[in-house]
């Protein structure tokens, strides 16, 4: 494990401890994480966090660095999601070293002040923020942002600490949810998130369904989650990536290619790209295979022309976390190595 500055370590209590450490792995491997697996240690290491989780009798032992105090934040905050949503999770309690229990917020941590809301299509809805300097949120490596959905929990929870001399109050834990930045506006100082107003009521459609002209949200980042440079590119997704294709397609330049692959439920959900490359787009409809296409999804990214590695290639997908499995093995059939694609997986079915 790399020496990063920055450090945490916790002790996670769980009665089936092999179910969780099988669950972690999961998680990590939907997301696209690098992970390798030794008897019973798990290590991690991304570009700014080196990690272990070590399998024990009673539980999990997570040891954690990182290249500053945002990544630390944000991989205590993964950890405590990705129990809480594991088996067993009522049984399951995480002891955190002193370390980990220092920040309340991420050191970028900044207010979004709501200034317009636009719906795009019938699911599509466009939420535009005024931020102090939307120049900071102008770069194509780092297009994502967290938003913290539950702030003003989060703000009296630790009025409430602070007003008992730091006394701990563990029932409330922040409600982060990572989303594209799909433009920004240098000249007033705005940037634009689109939510997908999905069936399921999870935070963020929520919470834009009621969104309004001067409502505040938290926010951190921007974090990673760019491009590589290609000649070539595949980018494949459903409803919940077109934010980040139609941004990618817009910093594509007219010397390269691009074949997009887009699941949607009706035609009424399409909406157009704008690229300076030479785009060839292709539309999956859902209502149109029994109101279930991921299947069709995976199909065509698997017979989709790809060049061969003599041509700078690569390719981006984002879908449901089973869909997404498969897309992996298939683009590693294929051909396509590791650095050659990003496959993520941005929602579970139920």
């Amino acid at each position: 494990m790399r020496g990063f500055p920055y450090g945490l370590q916790a002790k996670i209590i769980a009665e089936k401890p092999e179910h969780l450490f099988e669950h972690l792995h999961d998680h990590l491997l939907e997301h696209d994480v690098d992970t390798s697996l030794s008897g019973g240690s798990l290590f991690v290491e991304l570009a700014a966090v080196s990690g272990t989780l070590r399998l024990t009798e009673s539980g999990i032992e997570a040891d954690v660095s990182a290249a500053d105090l945002e990544a630390l934040y944000f991989v205590k905050v993964w950890l405590e999601d990705a129990v809480t949503d594991g088996p067993d999770a009522r049984t399951i309690r995480i002891e955190w070293s002193e370390s980990g229990l220092q920040r309340h917020l991420p050191p970028s941590f900044s207010i979004l002040t709501v200034d317009s809301v636009t719906d795009i299509t019938p699911r599509l809805r466009r939420v535009s923020f005024r931020v102090a300097d939307a120049g900071l949120f102008a770069t194509s490596h780092d297009m994502h942002l967290r938003i913290l959905f539950n702030l003003r929990e989060i703000a009296e929870q630790h009025a409430w600490q602070q007003g008992r001399q730091g006394a701990l109050r563990s029932d409330i834990r922040p409600i982060w949810r990572a989303y594209t930045i799909r433009s920004v506006e240098r000249a007033s100082n705005t940037i634009a998130i689109d939510f997908l107003m999905h069936d399921a009521e999870g935070p963020g459609c929520c919470w834009a369904r009621r969104a309004k002209r001067g409502d505040v949200i938290g926010a951190a980042g921007p974090s990673g989650g760019g491009h590589v440079e290609a000649q070539w590119y595949l980018l494949a997704g459903d409803e919940t990536a077109l934010p980040a294709i139609s941004r990618i397609l817009e910093s594509l330049d007219e010397t390269t290619a691009a074949t997009v692959i887009i699941e949607v439920a009706t035609s009424a959900d399409v909406i157009p790209f704008t690229s300076p490359a030479a785009v060839e787009v292709k539309w999956l409809y859902r209502n149109a295979n029994g109101g279930d296409c991921r299947g069709d999804l995976v199909q065509a990214i698997a017979t989709a022309n790809i060049p061969d590695a003599s041509r700078k290639r690569f390719a981006w997908v984002a879908c449901e976390a089973k869909a997404a499995k498969k897309v992996r093995e298939i683009l590693r059939d294929r051909g396509l190595a590791k650095d050659e694609q990003s496959v993520a997986a941005y929602w579970h079915a139920v």
